[in-house]
C-alpha cells in the first residue's frame, strides 16, 4: 500500500512499516494532550531495541508502494 493509505490507519492507532525493517520497529502517531510540549499530532519511530525517535522520512520511504500496516 502508499504511504498515504498507511498513514490514514496510522492516525486510527495503527502502525506502519516497510517489509524490510525488523518487525518490532513501527511508524506511529502520537497525539499531544494538555500536558506535552508538542500541540499538533507528528510521526515518530516505535522500536522495542532502539525506542522512540521522530521519523524523519526519505524519498524511498514516501515514493514506496509496500508499507504494512501492523498493530
Amino acid at each position: 500500500m502508499n504511504v498515504g493509505k498507511a498513514v490514514e490507519q496510522v492516525k486510527l492507532g495503527k502502525g506502519m512499516r516497510l517489509p524490510h525493517w525488523t518487525k518490532d520497529t513501527a511508524i506511529r502517531m502520537k497525539f499531544p494532550d494538555e500536558h506535552s510540549d508538542m500541540t499538533e499530532p507528528y510521526l515518530y519511530v516505535d522500536s522495542l531495541v532502539l525506542g522512540r525517535w521522530p521519523w524523519k522520512e526519505s524519498t524511498e520511504e514516501l515514493l514506496s508502494t509496500k508499507w504494512e500496516v501492523v498493530d
